[in-house]
C-alpha cells in the first residue's frame, strides 16, 4: 500500500508518466495477492488503455518513450474495445477532436487543449486506482 500511495502522490502532483504504469500494475497485483485490493484482468486492461492515453499526451509534448508512436495503442493496450470506448468518450466530451481510425487500428486524434486532456486522463487513472481499494 505504501508504494501505491507514492504513485497516487505522483498522480496528484501530475508527475506520473506512462513509463510508471508497469510498476503501478505490479504493485496493484501484489496488493491483490495480499487481499488489500481487488484487481481483475479488466482493470489491468483499463490501466493499459490509460497508459496509451498518457503516452499520446507525452508524444504531443515530445516527452514520450522512444518506443511510443502517435496513435499506436497496440503496443500498450490489448483490448481495442476499451481504447474505442475511451476515445469515443473523450471525443464526446471534447477532450479530443479529429478522431480517425486507420486500417491498421491506429487511433489518431488532435488534443485541442493539452491541460484539459492531461487533467481528464489523470482523473480517470486516479478514479480507477481508488476504486480497486474500496
Amino acid at each position: 500500500m505504501e508504494q501505491i500511495k507514492m504513485f497516487m502522490d505522483k498522480l496528484d502532483c501530475r508527475d506520473f508518466k506512462s513509463s510508471d504504469f508497469e510498476l503501478l500494475i505490479k504493485e496493484l497485483v501484489q496488493d491483490a495477492r495480499l487481499g488489500k485490493a481487488k484487481v481483475e484482468k479488466d482493470d489491468i486492461q483499463w490501466l493499459h488503455t490509460y497508459q496509451f492515453a498518457l503516452q499520446q499526451f507525452e508524444l504531443s509534448l515530445k516527452m514520450a518513450p522512444s518506443t511510443a508512436h502517435q496513435g499506436d495503442w497496440r503496443e500498450v493496450a490489448e483490448d481495442v474495445s476499451k481504447v474505442k470506448q475511451m476515445v469515443d468518450e473523450m471525443e464526446q466530451k471534447r477532450v479530443i477532436s479529429n478522431v480517425a481510425w486507420n486500417v491498421g487500428g491506429l487511433a489518431i486524434f488532435t488534443i485541442p487543449d493539452p491541460a484539459y486532456y492531461r487533467e481528464y486522463v489523470y482523473r480517470a487513472i486516479i478514479n480507477h486506482v481508488k476504486k480497486l481499494y474500496i
